[in-house]
C-alpha cells in the first residue's frame, strides 16, 4: 500500500506497459494533489478503482476525478459491479467508446444526484434507527423495573404468609398470656386519650422542611414587602391592566378557591380575572362558581354552556379580556402575591417587553418542591421542552396576531401558542423569581408527563410545526429517557470541515484519536489537520493509514496562536477544534453538531465530553462560577438527567470548550479568533463571549458524545483572569443561561445561598 506521496515518487512510465493490472485509490476529501496522483496512477496501473476515503464526499469528488482520468484514456466501466466496496466505488479502464466524452459527465451528474439522495435516505434511516434504539432501551429499563416490582410483590406475599403463620403459632399465644399484665396500663392510657382528645380534629402531619422550602421562605415576599410593593405600584409610571385567564372544568372547589384567592391577594391591583367554565358538571362547583366570582368586582365569570376543551375556553377568555397584557393560571394552581407586581415592575425599565416569564415550582402534599430555576431566553432549550411554562405574560395584541390557541394542540396548547408568539416577539424577558406554584395532582403532568401521554405527541407536533414555519425541515424525536425532544435538522449541504488537532502529548493518543475519527464518523466531508510545534516533532513520524495533513507551527508554542495559525492555513468553510485525546463514541456525533452550525444564528457547537470512568467532563461551560468559568455538571454520571434534565437536552450555554468546538470560518474571522494572550479555558470562554456579543448563539448538544481520555487540569492564570474580569465584568456577574439563584461555587445547577432580591 502506497500513500499518495510515495506514489508520486515512483518513476513515470511514459509509454511503457503499466506495472500493475489494477490500482485502488481511496481518495481523500481534499483535492490539492489530484492532478499529480491521477497522472502517477495512470502510469502505474492498467485499470483504476476509485473508493471514497474517510471524510470524502463522493457526490462532489468522484465526477471531478473521472474527468481527470479521462485525459489519460481511463474511462468508467459502469458494468463492473463493485458494491462490496461501497455504492460509490467505480472502475476505470482503457476502453474504446464512441462519444464517451459526452456520456460520462451526464452519467456522473446523475450519479451525484442519486448519491446525494442515497445519503439523505441513509441519514434518515440512521436517525430513525437511533430513535428506535432509544425507545428499546427505555422499554428494557421499564421491563427491568417491572421485574423488580414483581419480585418485591412476591417477597411481600411471602412475608405476609410468614406473619400469618407466626400469629397462629403456639409460641405467640404463650407470649400474649405472659405479656397481658404489662399491656393493661397501655390500653387504659389509649382509652383515656381518645376520650380527652377533641372530636373532629385531625392529627397534623409533621413533615420536616426541605432545603428548598427553607430557602423559599427566606426569599419570598413577606407581609412588609407586600405593603411596600402596593405603595410602590400605585406610583408606577405605567400601570397596564393585566387579564388573568383561568379555564375551569370540574375543579375541586377548595383548589379553585385557593387559585382565586392567590389572585385577589396580589400586591399589584390593576388586574381582571376571567373564569371560563368549560361545561363543568360537578354540582358542588356549579353552586360555588357564582359565589366565588362575587368575591371581587374584578372577577368575570363566563359559561358558554358546553365543554369544548381548554383551547376553546382560553380563546373565549382572550375575546373577553380588556387587558393590555394577558397571563394564564390553571384552575388548581396558585401564584405568589407579588407575581403581577414583578411583571409590571419589569415594564417600568423595559417598556418594550413583549413576553415575560418567571421561575416556578410544584405544589405537592408536603408543600413547595421541585423548583425550576430557568435561564434567560434560550431558543434551543425551548425546542427541547416547554421550560418557559408558568408564569408567562404576553401582550394581548401579539397573542391575537398569533391566532390564539389551537384545539388540535390541546394538552400542549400553551407550548404551541408560545412558538407562534416568539416568531413575532423578539423582546423576551425572564424574572428569576419563583412566582408560580404548579399543583401536583393525579391528572396533571406536574407529576409526570406520563399522566398525559397525548401531551408528548402534541408537543412534538408543535415543535415540527414551528420549524416548518421557519423553513427548517427537521425530524423531531422523543428522548424516552427524559421525555424531552431531540431535533434532527436536514442538511441541504454537508460543507467540508477541517478537523484541527494539535499534537503535543505523544503518538499513541494521536493514533487512537484519528483511528476513531476515521472509523466512527459518518459525516461525509472532512479533512484531518494535525498541527505540531517546535517542542514536539513526533507528528512528523505519524504513519497513520488514514489521510491527513500535517502543519508545522513556527515559533514559541502558544495554544491560542497555534489554533489561529491552523485556521489561516486551511480553507474549509467549517472548522472543528479537537483535543488529541478525544475519541468518538458514536458515528453520528459530527453530523449532529453540523446540523446546528449550519444555522446562521449559531456561532459554535459543543458536545457531551465524558471521562473514561463514565462521568461527565464537559457539558457546556457556565460563566462566572468559581471566579471565571466552570464546566457544567462536571463529574456527574454520564446518563444522569441533571437538574431539570439540562444535562441530557440540547440547550444554549455561556461557553463551550475548544476540546470539541465546531464553528464557521466567517464567525472566527468576524470575532478575531482566539486571544493569544489567553490560554486554556479562558481563551475558549473569551472566544465564545465574543461570539455572543456579535449576536451568535452557543449550543451544547448531549447527543454528540465523545470520550476525553486526558482532560488537562487548568492551572490558575492570575494574569488571564485579571484580563477576563476587566473585559467581561458584567457578563461574569450574570451568565444568562445560568439562573442567578443557583450556586456560584459549583456549576452543578444546585441551589445557591445568596438572596437576589
Amino acid at each position: 500500500m502506497w500513500a499518495p506521496s510515495d506514489l508520486m515518487m515512483q518513476p513515470g512510465q511514459g509509454g511503457a506497459t503499466a506495472r500493475f493490472e489494477a490500482g485502488v485509490w481511496f481518495y481523500p476529501s481534499g483535492d490539492n494533489d489530484d492532478d499529480r496522483v491521477v497522472e502517477a496512477l495512470s502510469n502505474c496501473a492498467a485499470s483504476i478503482v476509485l473508493v471514497p476515503g474517510p471524510g470524502a464526499d463522493a457526490a462532489t469528488r468522484r465526477p471531478r476525478l473521472v474527468q481527470c482520468f479521462e485525459r489519460f484514456g481511463l474511462l468508467p466501466d459502469y458494468e463492473c459491479d463493485l458494491m462490496e466496496l461501497g455504492p460509490a466505488a467505480l472502475s476505470l479502464r482503457h476502453q474504446p467508446s464512441v462519444g464517451a466524452g459526452e456520456l460520462t459527465p451526464k452519467v456522473e451528474t446523475a450519479f451525484a444526484r442519486l448519491n446525494r439522495a442515497l445519503s439523505d435516505l441513509k441519514r434518515s434511516f440512521q436517525i430513525r434507527g437511533s430513535e428506535l434504539e432509544g425507545a428499546h432501551r427505555h422499554i428494557a429499563a421499564l421491563e427491568e423495573k417491572l421485574l423488580k416490582l414483581k419480585q418485591c410483590r412476591r417477597e411481600l406475599k411471602l412475608l405476609k404468609e410468614q406473619k400469618q403463620m407466626l400469629r397462629k403459632s403456639p409460641e405467640r399465644r404463650v407470649g400474649q398470656i405472659l405479656l397481658a399484665p404489662y399491656r393493661l396500663p397501655e390500653k387504659l392510657a389509649k382509652t383515656v386519650w381518645k376520650k380527652l382528645r377533641r372530636p373532629g380534629r385531625k392529627p397534623r402531619r409533621s413533615v420536616a422542611s426541605s432545603e428548598y422550602q427553607e430557602w423559599f421562605e427566606r426569599h419570598r415576599a413577606n407581609g412588609r414587602d407586600l405593603e411596600r410593593m402596593r405603595s410602590e405600584s400605585r406610583a408606577f409610571a405605567s400601570m397596564p391592566l393585566i387579564s388573568v385567564i383561568t379555564p375551569v372544568f370540574d375543579t375541586p372547589v377548595q383548589r379553585l378557591k385557593e387559585a382565586i384567592e392567590s389572585v385577589i391577594e396580589q400586591a399589584y391591583e390593576n388586574w381582571e380575572l376571567l373564569l371560563i367554565d368549560d361545561g363543568s358538571s360537578n354540582p358542588e362547583l356549579l353552586r360555588a362558581l357564582p359565589l366565588l366570582a362575587a368575591r371581587d368586582r374584578r372577577i368575570i365569570l363566563k359559561n358558554p354552556g358546553k365543554h369544548e376543551g381548554i383551547s376553546a375556553a382560553s380563546n373565549l377568555g382572550l375575546a373577553l379580556a380588556h387587558g393590555e397584557w394577558v397571563t394564564f393560571l390553571d384552575h388548581d394552581d396558585v401564584i405568589e402575591p407579588d407575581a403581577l407586581f414583578q411583571i409590571v415592575k419589569l415594564l417600568q425599565t423595559h417598556p418594550d417587553a413583549e413576553l415575560i416569564y418567571s421561575d416556578e415550582d410544584k405544589l405537592g402534599e408536603d408543600g413547595f418542591e421541585a423548583p425550576l430555576f430557568k435561564p434567560d431566553w434560550s431558543p434551543d432549550f425551548f425546542l427541547s421542552y416547554n421550560y418557559v411554562g408558568h408564569l408567562t405574560a404576553v401582550r394581548r395584541n401579539i397573542v391575537q396576531k398569533a391566532g390564539g390557541f389551537r384545539s388540535q394542540f390541546d394538552s400542549a396548547q400553551d407550548y404551541d401558542l408560545f412558538f407562534r408568539v416568539i416568531e413575532q416577539a423578539k423582546r423576551i424577558h425572564h424574572i428569576p423569581r419563583i412566582l408560580y406554584h404548579w399543583r401536583r395532582s393525579q391528572s396533571s403532568s406536574a407529576i409526570s408527563v406520563r399522566q398525559k401521554p397525548e401531551q408528548l405527541e402534541a408537543s412534538r407536533l408543535a415543535i415540527e410545526d414551528h420549524l416548518k414555519r421557519r423553513g427548517e425541515p427537521a425530524h423531531v424525536a422523543v428522548d424516552w429517557r427524559t421525555h424531552a425532544f431531540a431535533v434532527r435538522r436536514e442538511m441541504p449541504e454537508a460543507k467540508k470541515i477541517s478537523m484541527i488537532i494539535r499534537s503535543r502529548r505523544g503518538l499513541e493518543l494521536l493514533e487512537r484519536c484519528i483511528e476513531s475519527l476515521a472509523s466512527r464518523t459518518s459525516y461525509p466531508n472532512y479533512e484531518i489537520v494535525i498541527v505540531q510545534d517546535d517542542k514536539f516533532h513526533g507528528a512528523s513520524d505519524f504513519s497513520s493509514r488514514f489521510p491527513h495533513y500535517l502543519l508545522h507551527f513556527p515559533g514559541e508554542p502558544n495554544e491560542s496562536a497555534v489554533k489561529n495559525f491552523a485556521v489561516n492555513q486551511t480553507n474549509d468553510p467549517w472548522i472543528l477544534f479537537l483535543d488529541e485525546s478525544i475519541e468518538s463514541i458514536e458515528p453520528d456525533w459530527l453530523t449532529i453538531m453540523a446540523e446546528h452550525v449550519q444555522r446562521d444564528e449559531v456561532g459554535a457547537v459543543g458536545g457531551r465530553l465524558l471521562n473514561p470512568n463514565g462521568t461527565v467532563e464537559q457539558a457546556g461551560t457556565v460563566v462566572g462560577v468559581n471566579n471565571t468559568a466552570q464546566p457544567a455538571f462536571h463529574a456527574f454520571p454520564a446518563e444522569h438527567p441533571g437538574t431539570n434534565r439540562q444535562l441530557q437536552v440540547t440547550r444554549n450555554c455561556g461557553a463551550i470548550s475548544s476540546a470539541c468546538m465546531l464553528t464557521r470560518r466567517e464567525v472566527l474571522q468576524q470575532t478575531g479568533g482566539f486571544d493569544e494572550s489567553l490560554g486554556g479555558t479562558l481563551a475558549d470562554v473569551d472566544l465564545c463571549l465574543k461570539m455572543r456579543r456579535a449576536g451568535y448563539l452557543i449550543v451544547y448538544t448531549p447527543f454528540a458524545k465523545l470520550c476525553w481520555h486526558e482532560a488537562p487540569s487548568d492551572e490558575i492564570d492570575v494574569k488571564g483572569e485579571a484580563i477576563m474580569r476587566e473585559r467581561w465584568a458584567e457578563v461574569l456577574q450574570n451568565d444568562p443561561y445560568y439562573n442567578p439563584n443557583l450556586s456560584r461555587e459549583r456549576a452543578d445547577f444546585s441551589l445557591g445561598k445568596l438572596n437576589i432580591g
